[in-house]
């Protein structure tokens, strides 16, 4: 192995070893605090709150910070992307982009997870459904603050801008594949992965981390905040989020495959988007293989 191809290694285990802290360190504190709880305060796991709080402070204020820890270990060897400033309307475009094509991903997930149950014979869990009951600001806080801080820091600005050296699509696709993979179920991974490369895709075009943050955080305000609101204006309401979910995926189509067809076409033949020797090396390092092998585990306790 060559001088060139042990530092590609050294660079992807460093990723690999970031992401198994930012799933395994989560885990572990949250076994933590439920284990105190119920041996001191066991009347407070009664509320169903309480574990989300734990997961919550568990993933964003432990798990990730210390992923970036280690992530800022690895040289940061490109210069940032240029900035571009965008006006509003732009950026109200680039937000029905992002929402588009996470409910067009979610359509693909559903009939795929529907196949999968009739395979098992019994249905899937979805882990997002107990969302639902619980308090809107918590979840407001959860999806639209902690997530898209956290996650776009992470992934976006401190993951992508690492690998760009092996190329502009390769930094892409390999950080929406991580931020899909991290979710750790198999509900939110392809339109994580699809978001994912949206919101990669807008980092290495305006340069704006913070254009980034707020367009995670008002996809998942669709969900999060829009969503119950539509539920007390009942069907009025209800026609109005579908007709705009409706429309965010028109317009992504449209976006993508028309509107800036020819630019998208000549990012993807200007662009590296690694050869077979860099995404071997990139899969195949040990700290890659432990964070696989972990995610399987995680997945695997989380279906049965």
């Amino acid at each position: 192995m060559g001088e060139e191809a042990r530092r590609y290694r050294r660079t992807f285990s460093r990723v690999g070893v970031a992401m198994l802290a930012m799933i395994l360190l989560p885990v572990g504190v949250q076994l933590l605090l439920q284990y105190l709880l119920l041996t001191q305060a066991p009347a407070l796991l009664e509320d169903a709150l309480v574990p989300y709080l734990i997961s919550a402070a568990a993933t964003y204020l432990i798990g990730f910070p210390a992923a970036m820890l280690v992530l800022r270990t690895a040289p940061l060897e490109c210069p940032d992307p240029e900035r571009q400033r965008l006006n509003g309307e732009n950026w109200a475009g680039l937000w029905l982009l992002a929402i588009g094509w996470l409910y067009l991903a979610n359509i693909v997930t559903l009939s795929l997870m529907d196949a999968l149950a009739a395979l098992r014979g019994e249905p899937i869990s979805n882990p997002l459904d107990a969302m639902g009951d619980l308090p809107v600001a918590f979840n407001l806080i959860y999806s639209c603050l902690l997530a898209p801080v956290c996650e776009e820091l992470c992934f976006r600005w401190m993951l992508l801008r690492r690998l760009r050296p092996w190329g502009d699509g390769f930094a892409l696709c390999a950080s929406a594949l991580l931020f899909a993979l991290v979710h750790g179920n198999l509900y939110q991974m392809i339109y994580a992965f699809a978001v994912g490369m949206v919101l990669g895709g807008i980092l290495l075009r305006t340069g704006s981390i913070k254009g980034c943050i707020l367009l995670h955080a008002g996809a998942n305000f669709v969900s999060a905040g829009l969503l119950p609101l539509a539920g007390m204006m009942g069907e009025t309401g209800n026609l109005a989020l579908a007709m705009l979910v409706l429309v965010s995926m028109l317009w992504a189509l449209y976006w993508t495959f028309f509107r800036r067809r020819a630019e998208l076409i000549d990012f993807a033949d200007e662009t590296s988007w690694g050869d077979g020797e860099t995404w071997g090396h990139f899969l195949v390092n040990p700290g890659m293989t432990l964070f696989v092998l972990v995610l399987i585990w995680i997945m695997w306790l989380t279906m049965r």
